[in-house]
């Protein structure tokens, strides 16, 4: 995320394979840019037809933005999909 003054204030950062991306960190300098960041990316992932963020592990932070946990075999079964277009 940008500011006005065109300084990088907030990111999130990780890996795309086909439908599937790996979340590694979140950064903000400003409050609430990584939040902003990270609404991006998920209307990014949600335009191009993305099937699963991968946030690493379920913090009180990312819990309340909207991630959930779910089965590992869920899970399994989910990356598969967006590897495999």
């Amino acid at each position: 995320m940008w500011n006005d003054n065109n300084e990088l204030v907030g990111g999130v950062y990780g890996v795309r394979i086909n439908r599937f991306f790996a979340g590694e960190s979140m950064f903000h300098l400003v409050r609430d840019a990584s939040k902003v960041a990270l609404m991006h990316l998920v209307h990014t992932m949600n335009q191009d037809g993305m099937t699963l963020l991968d946030v690493q592990w379920l913090t009180p932070h990312l819990e309340s933005l909207g991630a959930v946990e779910i089965p590992r075999s869920e899970y399994l079964h989910r990356l598969s999909v967006a590897l495999n277009p």
